[in-house]
């Protein structure tokens, strides 16, 4: 143990010298993963922010029951208890008939004011669910339930809208899982061909009785480096295009409902999962290239 602490300082010397005396392929290694964590970073926040979409969407989803016009005010008060026990509803707000028909000529105009002294709207509740996929089976208890005249939460197209957000949000997770695999697999084929080239010098070491560990160092610093020089690019590009992107936006994809990921933190967490994505992969995929190639040699 005390001797691989004690040959730190020369693994990596070693190893730095060697990344400029095979420089073709130490930018070969630093493109492959400068290319696959570029690509890496651009799935991950499109991936992370349909994610935000979809829960915003989810926070704001509600389901407008009309109260049947019958109902008293002790009725009232047991149809509010009875949802609010269900299962993935977040909250159920009153809405008196007042309060109906400000809200429709708040949003449909003027032309409604002439109902006010003959007020044709029920009262109602306004449900909010915690989970958007279950809003329609909701939706579906809430018109079986006595005393709810109607229940409707904006129908099949916005049913199609969480499944798309869903559907593509698990494909970006997907995505970027098999863009991780084939950046492990491009580092690891391109340090093998650096350690073929090596192959003498490899040779000699294990002639001499040096032994694997010893080895496999300074090929595991060179991978830490061609690590961290390979993900520089990326983090710049990531750091200043979705800075650019946020406030050309202000911070909004098209619509209130769609919100993008705040800047800070964020983008910082992003830049230092890249720096140390690419730090590790670099590690590993040179240990794995290194450790196959000795197996190889026995």
């Amino acid at each position: 143990m005390i001797i691989f602490f004690t040959s730190l300082p020369k693994h990596l010397f070693s190893s730095i010298l060697s990344l400029k005396r095979h420089l073709a392929m130490t930018i070969s290694s630093i493109s492959a993963i400068t290319v696959t964590l570029l690509l890496y970073s651009i799935f991950l926040m499109i991936s992370t922010n349909i994610n935000n979409f979809a829960v915003n969407i989810e926070n704001e989803l509600e389901i407008h029951a009309s109260i049947d016009s019958l109902s008293d005010q002790s009725q009232i008060e047991s149809l509010e208890k009875t949802i609010k026990s269900w299962d993935n509803v977040n909250n159920v707000v009153f809405s008196s008939s007042e309060d109906e028909l400000n809200s429709l000529i708040s949003s449909n105009g003027k032309v409604f004011e002439r109902y006010k002294n003959k007020n044709p709207m029920p009262n109602a509740f306004l449900v909010e669910v915690s989970d958007a996929q279950s809003i329609k089976e909701i939706t579906y208890k809430l018109n079986k339930l006595e005393g709810i005249e109607k229940a409707e939460y904006g129908g099949s197209s916005i049913q199609k809208m969480i499944d798309t957000l869903s559907f593509i949000h698990i494909g970006g997770l997907v995505f970027i899982i098999s863009l991780l695999f084939i950046t492990l697999f491009l580092i690891t084929n391109t340090i093998k061909m650096s350690i073929y080239t090596r192959k003498d010098e490899i040779a000699i070491m294990r002639n001499v009785g040096a032994q694997n560990w010893f080895i496999k160092t300074p090929f595991v610093f060179e991978g830490f480096f061609i690590g961290i020089l390979g993900s520089i690019f990326p983090i710049i590009i990531t750091y200043l295009g979705y800075s650019i992107l946020y406030d050309s936006l202000g911070g909004k994809f098209v619509s209130s409902m769609f919100i993008l990921q705040p800047l800070y933190p964020y983008i910082w967490n992003i830049c230092m999962l890249l720096l140390v994505g690419g730090t590790f992969v670099g590690m590993f995929g040179s240990f794995m290239a290194v450790s196959k190639y000795l197996r190889w040699q026995r």
